[in-house]
C-alpha cells in the first residue's frame, strides 16, 4: 500500500481511532484508578478493569454502527427527497466504522490497566497516569500533525482535557473509600 492509500484509509478511521483510544485511556484511567482508591485491591481493580474494557469496546462498536447507519439512512433519506441517487458501500463502512472503534477502544483500555497486573497499587498509580498521558499526548499530538496543525499543541490539549477524568475517577473513590472505612494503600 502506497503513503497517498495508507493516509487515504487512516483519514477515513480517523475518528474511529482518535476516539476509541481517547475514550478508553479516559474511561479506564478514570475508572481503575477511582476503583484502585476506593477499594485498594489489584484483584477488583482487574477485575473492574477488564470487564471495562469489554463491555465498553463492545458498547462503543455498537454505538459506532448505529450512529453511523442513521445518519448514512438520514442522509440517503434526504438525497431521496432531493432527487438524487445515494452513493453504495455505505454497509462495508458502517461494519470497518464499527470494527476500528471496537479494536481500538480494547488496544487503549490496556494502556491504564497494564501497570496493575505488575505493580502492588500504591506503586500502579503513578505508572498508569503516566502512561496514559504520555499516550494522550502522542495520540493528540499524532492526530494533529495529520491534520498539519501544531503536534505540541494537540498533543498538549488531548492530555490536559481528558486526564481530568481520571482526577474525579480518583476523587470520587478516595471519598467513597473513605466513607465506608476503606484506608487505601498509597
Amino acid at each position: 500500500m502506497n503513503g497517498s492509500k495508507w493516509r487515504r484509509e487512516v483519514a477515513e478511521s480517523m475518528r474511529e481511532i482518535v476516539f476509541g483510544l481517547e475514550d478508553s485511556f479516559v474511561s479506564t484511567l478514570g475508572a481503575v484508578t477511582g476503583i484502585a482508591a476506593g477499594a485498594d485491591s489489584t484483584y477488583i481493580v482487574i477485575m473492574s478493569g477488564l470487564v471495562i474494557v469489554a463491555v465498553e469496546a463492545v458498547s462503543m462498536a455498537a454505538g459506532s454502527y448505529l450512529s453511523n447507519k442513521s445518519a448514512t439512512e438520514a442522509e440517503r433519506e434526504v438525497l431521496r427527497e432531493e432527487g438524487k441517487v445515494a452513493a453504495t458501500g455505505a454497509h462495508t463502512h458502517l461494519i470497518r466504522s464499527a470494527a476500528v472503534m471496537g479494536v481500538f477502544y480494547v488496544l487503549g483500555g490496556f494502556v491504564p490497566l497494564a501497570p496493575y497486573f505488575f505493580l502492588p497499587i500504591r506503586n500502579a498509580y503513578a505508572p498508569s497516569i503516566i502512561l496514559t498521558a504520555f499516550c494522550l499526548f502522542a495520540l493528540g499530538a499524532w492526530s494533529a500533525s495529520f491534520s498539519k496543525r501544531s503536534p505540541w499543541r494537540g498533543g498538549a490539549q488531548m492530555a490536559v482535557i481528558s486526564l481530568s477524568a481520571a482526577a474525579i475517577g480518583f476523587v470520587i473513590g478516595r471519598l467513597v473509600g473513605a466513607y465506608y472505612g476503606v484506608v487505601p494503600g498509597m
